[in-house]
Parts: C-alpha cells; structure tokens; sequence
C-alpha cells in the first residue's frame, strides 16, 4: 500500500518526445521546470495518487537479464544520485523515442515528477512519476472587456485523466502503470517500461488463460478441442485451487512435449514472468480467463462453437466431408450440477 497523503514534490521536468519513425525527434530540456506550491499540491492531488491507487503492481523485467531494462537502470540511479535527475531523464526520454517505431504511436510531452515523503507499508519512500502527454483537451476561458464577457477557446493538460503513466518505487518495491490509450499499440508497457504484473492469483491465471489459449491452437482434432476443455473445466469446478502444472498435466494428454514448451517459453517471452510449476493460482480467478476458450470448439479452421451456457458442453463432433464442403454432427450435453 502507497499513502501520499505527506507526499511532497520534489523535482520536475518536461522533455518533448517525437515519433520515430516519422523522424521527429526530440526536444530535450537542460533544466527542471519550477512550479508554485499550490500547483504542486495539484499534481500530487491529479496524477501521484490515482497512480498510487493502481490495484495491479508490476516488476521491471529483460527477456535475458534485467540490468538490461533501460527504464530499471536509469531510475535506479536516478533515485541513487538526484543530482543528475535532468540527465537521467533525458536517457529515459531518449529511450522512450528509441521505442516509438510504431506509426500510430503519437508524439507528445514527457513529464518527470519527482516524490518525496510516500509511505510504502509505512516505510518512508521516494518515487518517480513518468507520464506522457499525447492529447490535447480543450477548455473556454471567459475574458471581461469593457461591455461584455469575451469567450476564448483554449487547449491544455488535462487533470482529470492520465493518458499514460508510472509510478516507479526505488528498490525493486513495484511500479504501478496507467495506459488509457492503449488501445492502438501497447508500447508503454510492452517496450518502453517492459513491464510485468507481480506474481498474483489474478496475474497467474491470465498467464494460464495465455498458455491455454495457445494450447487449444495445436491441437487439430476438434474432439480433442472439446475434450481438453471439458477436462479443464471440471478441474476448475472440482478445486478451488489450481496449479501450472495441472493444466500441464492435462494438455500433455493433447500435445506433445515439445510443443508445450514452445507455447509455454511463448508465453514467458512475451510476460516475463518466471512460470513456477507450483504457483497456485484460484480457481474462481482461473475461470473467468478460461471461459473464452473452453467455451468455444473450433469445428474445422475458421468455423467454430460457442457455448455461452456453462451448463453445457460439447461431447462429441464428428466431421464428414462432401462434395459441397462438410457436415458437422456435434453432440451437446448438459453438465452435471455439483
């Protein structure tokens, strides 16, 4: 938990980043930006503590070692030697730029608020807001003149929603992430922090719904399909616990091992997270990841089932081809209530 409530700002500067693939470049500042002490308080009110209240926390990590995640070295120092904060968060710009190669991403402000005072389980702590300030919104201001009131239209920041935000805690103590423009590429957190959710039953199971979901994609045999998803769901309904290794032991009957490790090290790959075998993960939080999938048969690529009530699932499905394509038989029962 992160209490902000004796939070103070500390330092803050603003670097302009560009696309770089459309070779717009950078404008770096050589200086922090100063700030009154009541716009202070506002940016602690505004972004420090919706980024705080984050319920996900997220690890820094590197596909081979982790000192080789740029955003993870930088600020370590950074929090290490707060005199070169504007160096510091140059590079990290400079970083942020380097992994904008995506067209759709846009170009925007890069701001640095530097925290002091945060309570993190109720040890004192320092902490490194990044946001990134991609839209504009507009706003009207009324101006008096001499027999009227003038309405101007202008545009600035809004304080009311963070478009794409960190919080970084020193000393590997988590980092909480905000993206609400996500929607169009996912590079804030996939390539720029490279990020990963802390090991939790919620962030376990979604691993587990990715290992299945690419499971169910090398299996050919449509029985087989429905087979491995009726099994998967009695464990889940059988056991309010549910670990890495069930759902291993389970697929094996369906693919073979070579071709589990190649979905697994897929999934490693593109989290970061370490799959222990033995993580135990909540069945309740397994399910709501597995139901897409173990809801769905595909018949013959491209043509598929949805069974969207639990109550059901498919037994059986038998394929015959002719001359106009093919005929699917598929047989449907109703689950036993346990």
């Amino acid at each position: 938990m992160v209490d902000v409530s004796t939070a103070r700002l500390s330092n803050i500067v603003v670097h302009r980043v560009g696309n770089k693939a459309r070779e717009e470049g950078m404008r770096l500042a050589e200086s922090e930006s100063e700030v009154s002490e009541s716009l202070a308080e506002l940016l602690i009110k505004s972004y420090l503590s919706p980024l705080a209240k984050q319920k996900e926390i997220y690890d820094f990590f590197h596909e081979s070692d982790l000192s080789l995640n740029t955003v993870s070295n930088i600020t370590g120092k950074l929090f290490a030697e707060q005199s070169d904060f504007v160096l510091q968060t140059q590079a990290i710009a400079k970083h942020l730029y380097a992994t904008s190669t995506h067209q759709n991403i846009s170009s925007g402000d890069l701001v640095f608020f530097l925290f002091t005072g945060l309570k993190v389980d109720d040890i004192e702590s320092s902490g490194l807001a990044i946001l990134k300030i991609e839209n504009k919104d507009y706003f009207l201001e009324i101006a008096e003149s001499s027999d009227s009131f003038d309405i101007i239209e202008r545009s600035g920041i809004s304080l009311n929603k963070i478009q794409k935000g960190a919080l970084v805690l020193p000393n590997e103590q988590g980092v909480f992430v905000v993206d609400n423009l996500g929607q169009k590429t996912k590079y804030w957190k996939d390539s720029f922090l490279k990020v990963s959710p802390r090991a939790t039953s919620k962030s376990y199971a979604k691993i587990c719904g990715s290992i299945l979901k690419g499971i169910s994609s090398k299996i050919e045999d449509s029985q087989d399909v429905a087979d491995l998803n009726e099994k998967i769901t009695e464990k889940i309904n059988s056991s309010e616990i549910t670990s890495i290794a069930e759902i291993k032991d389970i697929s094996s009957q369906y693919i073979d091992s070579e071709a589990l490790s190649e979905v697994i090290s897929g999934v490693v790959s593109s989290t970061g997270v370490d799959i222990a075998d033995d993580y135990e993960i909540k069945s309740q939080d397994f399910a709501k990841q597995a139901k897409p999938i173990t809801s769905r048969v595909r018949v013959r690529a491209g043509v598929g089932l949805v069974i969207s009530d639990s109550k059901y699932s498919v037994s059986g499905v038998s394929i015959t081809d002719n001359q106009d394509g093919f005929q699917a038989v598929v047989n449907i029962k109703a689950r036993k209530e346990t």
